[in-house]
């Protein structure tokens, strides 16, 4: 389970935690999954950062403000996350993957001019930033943003990689000033982080050729199973 959650991301540049967490949250609840994947979600951003670095000479002025402007976010949000009843924590999830879904549907011919994009990088990574801080997903946010620019295959994993990691590098140094660390989640995470490095070249490499459309379906798909199968488990 784990280990397709990272292959996901590596093949389409994100999916890593949105995957992962809505598999793990009705079992260990959703901080601690959260808690759990942030190392091994760093250690696989850190590799596709370095595998997609061709790319970083792309929109330098957007994603200077988008990280900038998510910093604050993602660190009030990493105090929520400790503070919110799993449950709620658990709908909110879903209902960004839903959100998420629902654009690809509905809207799949929207696209933002990079003049509209740069306007939207401070709302888009205050927002983002809150949602990876409290739910440790912020794909739904980040990864609908990219998408609607339309930029090229590795320009988008190379944004995705740089937000997610400067997000992520945040988070890590909050939940340890908040003691969410215990040894128990220090070793799953380390444990975690295993599969990450195996999975991720292999994802790197299909990504290069695989029908883009086709995967993006099957990723729809399973994101929207595993949102009805939380909130199930949050209500039950």
């Amino acid at each position: 389970m784990l280990s397709f959650s990272f292959w996901v991301k590596a093949v389409a540049g994100f999916g890593g935690p949105l995957v992962a967490i809505p598999l793990l949250a009705p079992f260990i609840g959703v901080e601690q999954a959260v808690v759990v994947l942030a190392l091994p979600n760093t250690v696989a951003n850190l590799i596709l950062l370095w595998t997609n670095r061709h790319a970083a000479r792309s929109h330098r002025r957007l994603l200077t403000r988008l990280l900038l402007a998510g910093a604050a976010g993602t660190i009030g949000g990493t105090v929520l996350l400790t503070r919110l009843d799993d449950a709620v924590l658990a709908v909110v999830l879903a209902a960004s993957v839903f959100g998420y879904i629902a654009m690809n549907v509905l809207r799949p011919e929207f696209v933002l001019s990079p003049e509209r994009g740069l306007a939207l990088a401070i709302p888009v990574g205050a927002g983002g930033g809150l949602m990876h801080g409290a739910l440790g997903a912020s794909g739904t946010v980040f990864g609908s943003f990219y998408h609607s620019l339309k930029l090229p295959r590795d320009e988008f994993v190379f944004a995705l990689t740089i937000t997610f990691l400067w997000f992520g590098t945040l988070q890590i140094g909050t939940l340890a000033q908040l003691g969410s660390f215990g040894r128990e989640r220090i070793i799953q995470s380390l444990i975690a982080v295993v599969p990450v490095f195996v999975v991720t070249p292999l994802g790197e490499r299909l990504s290069r050729s695989l029908n883009a459309e086709v995967f993006g379906r099957v990723v729809l798909a399973l994101l929207a199973t595993s949102a009805i199968a939380l909130v199930v488990g949050a209500i039950a």
